[in-house]
């Protein structure tokens, strides 16, 4: 199984990073942006892309380059397989494609999704939460117990749940009195929620989304170390990465 792991665009810890792909059941080429801007032809060597990236957003929103928007575009027919982490789901703030491909959208100022006028996502760091099995009969969940624990940042964001098959769900209270506006903390005041109000959001911390042959899966935790070394997480990625790189 070959896999171009994709990062750029959010700090992370680049040490844990790498023992985390180091310890998946893979071949995996390892790419940072703007490198990382590859073509659905250069895809097609390999069987799956891992995303633990974040550009087009910060400090200004930008458009992907065309060759991103390929290969997005054409994965319904080649058929290869997206395995999505964390921060990833917050790419390319301004383009709405990957956010239907992914199945979720994160805002970093109220707008519109779907028709729906929406306030800005929020973040909260460092949250211990108990993580669901859904789908106990999915490959992908095939080696990690039915609970298991995990201290993470969550998301109060636009999930897109009519268009996502249920994988892992949370324990962590998805609402506006615990999270931060992520608005507020581009204007300078981290931490805050003075004046913000977001309607209470989905439970879900994984799930998965078929695009014509493309199979993708998107997995909320991820945001440091501790996650990254995690028996159970590794073996939902590695379960995740095995599972998308069949083509449907």
């Amino acid at each position: 199984m070959r896999v171009l792991a994709v990062t750029g665009g959010h700090s992370f810890d680049r040490e844990a990073f790498a023992e985390f792909l180091d310890s998946l059941p893979a071949d995996i080429t390892w790419r940072e942006h703007p490198d990382a801007d590859i073509s659905a032809a250069e895809l097609a060597e390999f069987d799956a892309s891992l995303h633990y990236d974040m550009p087009g957003t910060l400090p200004e929103p930008t458009d992907p380059p065309e060759s991103i928007r390929e290969a997005i575009r054409s994965a319904p027919d080649t058929g290869h397989g997206y395995v999505v982490l964390h921060h990833a789901l917050a790419s390319w703030a301004r383009w709405d494609e990957w956010a239907e491909f992914v199945g979720g959208r994160y805002l970093y100022q109220p707008g519109v999704v779907r028709g729906v006028t929406c306030p800005d996502s929020g973040y909260r760091h460092a949250v211990p939460e108990t993580i669901s099995v859904v789908d106990a009969a999915h490959p992908v969940v095939s080696q990690v117990p039915a609970e298991f624990g995990l201290t993470d940042e969550t998301y109060l964001c636009e999930v897109f749940e009519d268009d996502v098959e249920p994988l892992l769900r949370t324990d962590a209270e998805m609402t506006d009195a615990v999270h931060w506006s992520t608005s507020l903390a581009m204007a300078g005041r981290r931490d805050n929620r003075e004046g913000w109000r977001h309607r209470e959001g989905s439970p879900l911390a994984g799930w998965t989304k078929t695009n014509g042959r493309s199979r993708l899966v998107y997995l909320q935790p991820g945001d440091k170390a501790p996650t990254l070394r995690d028996a159970n997480y590794r073996a939902l990625v590695s379960g995740a990465l095995e599972w998308v790189s069949r083509r449907r």
